[in-house]
């Protein structure tokens, strides 16, 4: 089987790293070209320096890029009730042996698109940034970009506001320009996102696990657990996952094609994802595919296996 080419754009946030984490337990399907950083869940130092860390943690030699360290045109937002002051549930790894690459996200994603004799997927868990300004100022990549699998929007309601999701929100106008780019898209989205993710106690169980991989992800975990929307709660979302485990198996999910317009207004409405979900009306495949439901058991079963995995694929 024919390796896929990707790049992961992230915010490291406990979701992005349990992403990195699945894409890692899946060399054999993705060649990972590399790693980019984007300001949300927390600043772009921290994000960046989670990003190092686990790879470090993980001994993986991938590269990974700073990229924007703000919104286009708004000014940033973090949400260190969700994911900590430090974006890794306030778990702490050490400091890490592997160096950033460059600090020119948009460069380096443009280079190493151009680069590949086959094409490239991108992989965007966090605000659209970074995905906007290569689209904008480098068009020639869009020969090259074979998907873009996106975890972001909703067709039914946000996170962040009760009309947005939180990388929708946090740069709207970036989202604009790529859902309107007219490039293959993907978009895992809150309305089925919240059905992707681990119960406590499967949480539970791997917070006690000796593994690097698991016991790491089951004590960040945790945290979601003490945040608002899950406290309480019996089910924790893994949102970024989603983005990564439609590629590797398309076959749990319904979708089908949408136009998506993004609200770019301020106030209520800003960064609302309206999706065309009237069946009556017929999209075709210009326009992005709308995940509208997952296999929720088989998607945690797959997971906790690829992360049991990747245990015995870092030890030492």
């Amino acid at each position: 089987m024919k390796k896929r080419n990707i790049i992961i754009d992230c915010d490291p946030g406990i979701d992005d790293i349990i992403a990195i984490s699945l894409a890692i337990a899946n060399e054999d399907k993705f060649n990972i070209l590399g790693i980019t950083t984007v300001a949300g869940n927390q600043t772009i130092e921290k994000v960046t320096l989670n990003a190092l860390k686990v790879l470090s943690y993980y001994n993986r030699n991938i590269k990974t890029v700073m990229g924007q360290k703000r919104p286009l045109i708004r000014e940033k937002s973090a949400v260190s009730n969700v994911h900590g002051e430090n974006g890794m549930g306030d778990c702490h790894l050490p400091e890490p042996s592997l160096k950033l690459y460059s600090d020119n996200a948009v460069t380096f994603l443009r280079d190493t698109i151009l680069s590949q004799k086959e094409k490239v997927t991108l992989v965007p868990v966090g605000p659209l940034t970074n995905i906007a300004l290569l689209i904008k100022v480098f068009p020639e990549v869009r020969e090259n970009i074979e998907l873009i699998s996106i975890m972001g929007g909703s067709t039914a309601g946000g996170n962040r506001t009760p009309c947005a999701e939180f990388n929708v929100w946090a740069d709207p106008e970036a989202a604009r320009i790529v859902f309107d780019s007219r490039l293959p898209i993907v978009m895992s989205g809150l309305n089925v996102t919240h059905s992707t993710g681990l119960y406590k106690d499967d949480v539970e169980k791997l917070a006690e696990s000796t593994g690097k991989a698991t016991g790491l992800i089951g004590k960040m975990l945790q945290f979601y657990f003490k945040g608002d929307h899950v406290k309480g709660g019996t089910f924790s979302p893994i949102h970024d996952a989603c983005a990564l485990m439609y590629l590797l198996y398309p076959e749990l999910y319904k979708s089908r094609h949408m136009q998506v317009l993004v609200d770019c207004s301020e106030e209520l409405n800003r960064g609302n994802t309206v999706a065309d979900i009237r069946d009556w009306i017929k999209y075709d495949s210009t326009y992005p595919r709308v995940l509208t439901n997952v296999d929720t058991e088989k998607f945690r079963e797959i997971l906790l296996n690829d992360l049991y995995k990747l245990d015995g694929m870092i030890q030492g």
